[in-house]
Parts: structure tokens; C-alpha cells; sequence
């Protein structure tokens, strides 16, 4: 093997192990987003339920 040949042998493993870590990155940068929109939509619907039992609360002390 020569030269030329290492070389070229290098510089595919070093874009083959660029794109496994682009990938990896892409990922977790995807799988952070949805987690961070979940938490969101969940902090959302928690607080409606919390004011929804305070109106509730008021209703039924109203009542008796």
C-alpha cells in the first residue's frame, strides 16, 4: 500500500466518523427538542387543571 492509498483510506474514515458524529448530534438535538415541547405542553395542561380545581373550589364553597 502506498502513500496515496493511506491517504485516501484516512480521509474516508475521518468523513465516515464526521457524518457518524453529525448524525449522533442531529439526534440528540431532535430528541431534545420533542422532550423540551413535551415539557411545555405539560407545564401548560397543569396549569389549566390547577386553575380549574381553584374555580371549582370557589364554586363549591359558594354553593354551601
Amino acid at each position: 500500500m502506498n502513500n496515496k492509498k493511506l491517504v485516501y483510506a484516512l480521509i474516508a474514515a475521518a468523513v465516515v466518523i464526521a457524518l457518524i458524529v453529525l448524525l449522533v448530534r442531529l439526534v440528540s438535538g431532535a430528541v431534545s427538542v420533542v422532550s423540551s415541547g413535551f415539557n411545555a405542553v405539560l407545564g401548560v395542561v397543569i396549569v389549566v387543571a390547577l386553575v380549574i380545581i381553584v374555580i371549582w373550589m370557589f364554586a363549591y364553597a359558594k354553593r354551601h
